[in-house]
């Protein structure tokens, strides 16, 4: 009887360890078949989820990175830090991107930024350089300017004029790393170009407040409405030659620009307006100093156009880089 019994417990428990066991060998094989999937999903990516966590913290100091050969940025809008400003999608420039999400966050009178995608980069063609530069500020718009060119690595150049209570504006711009020029103390071209006496005059004074406000002594300048002129005329008749060969002389520099975003021609233009400006004065200019404005509400929607244009020149191979002391002038010959 008792090996009846044995008998019959073995039976019963046989076939219920074999299913147990079919069971968990099912289990292995579904979890292996997951696992690989998600490998060569991640693996197949432009950027896999392993690079993401290893390169989040030094995406915005480093936009390049090349993965056999590919040229990419990870653009996230998770690492931009820039408090609680609205992020939003806007309409890229170029077709070397793809859309990691389609997804919008969009405060009222926000800072418009993209959200995750990524942008390839063709390597910068030799000699190929851009300028960015923003006359007459700073404003309001400045510390957004600010945050835009931090998200894509990019110094440029700010030519300033006096603003009061704006010290922390004109701090902020050298703390960041860019250049910050002259373009006169008070942007009044009556006052500025009564006379050769009076122009350098206000170029002292916005030289010296801003090495009051920042420490730092600028000989780098644009001349308000740029060395081509006529207004200079109404109030100085021949001016313009003038200073043209005295600036250099007293130890300035002067920068004009070849590329207009055409941004203070009316108020607000369409970014998309500005980006197609800029595109259409570019044509093979290999350097390329591009004029906008960081004047306050008349040019808010350069702020919004700024993201694109940046994005635009990346696209095409060029560097972007601040003007210096060493930097080749750009001087208008009409």
């Amino acid at each position: 009887m008792t090996d009846n019994k044995n008998d019959m417990g073995l039976s019963f428990y046989i076939p219920l360890v074999l299913v147990v066991a079919f069971m968990l060998g099912c289990l292995s094989v579904a979890l292996i078949t997951v696992r690989e999937n998600v490998f060569s999903l991640t693996s197949a990516s432009a950027v896999s989820d392993s690079d993401a966590a290893k390169n989040i913290n030094k995406v915005r100091k480093s936009p390049v990175y090349d993965d056999e050969g590919l040229k990419y940025r990870m653009v996230s809008a998770s690492d931009l830090g820039i408090g609680n400003k609205s992020v939003a999608s806007f309409n890229h420039a170029g077709e070397n991107k793809a859309s990691a999400s389609d997804e919008e966050k969009d405060n009222e009178g926000g800072l418009k930024l993209p959200l995750d995608h990524y942008i390839n980069f063709i390597p910068h063609k030799q000699g190929c350089t851009a300028y960015l530069t923003f006359d007459d500020g700073p404003s309001e718009n400045t510390e957004d300017i600010l945050d835009i060119l931090d998200f894509y690595n990019v110094k440029a150049t700010f030519f300033v004029i006096y603003h009061e209570n704006m010290e922390d504006k004109y701090k902020a711009i050298v703390n960041a790393g860019h250049t910050i020029a002259l373009h006169s103390y008070t942007h009044n071209y009556s006052k500025v170009y009564s006379s050769e006496s009076a122009f350098f005059n206000e170029m002292a004074q916005i030289s010296d407040y801003i090495y009051s406000v920042t420490g730092v002594r600028s000989t780098i300048l644009r001349f308000p409405g740029g060395s081509s002129n006529t207004v200079s005329r109404r109030y100085s008749k021949g001016l313009m030659p003038v200073l043209k060969k005295s600036v250099e002389e007293r130890g300035y520099v002067y920068q004009d620009w070849n590329i207009d975003s055409c941004d203070a021609e009316a108020v607000n233009t369409a970014p998309d307006r500005l980006l197609s400006n800029i595109r259409n004065s570019l044509k093979d200019q290999k350097t390329a100093v591009i004029l906008m404005h960081d004047s306050g509400k008349n040019t808010r929607t350069t702020v919004d156009a700024l993201p694109g244009i940046i994005e635009f020149f990346y696209q095409n191979g060029y560097a972007m880089e601040k003007i210096d002391m060493s930097t080749e002038p750009i001087h208008h010959n009409w």
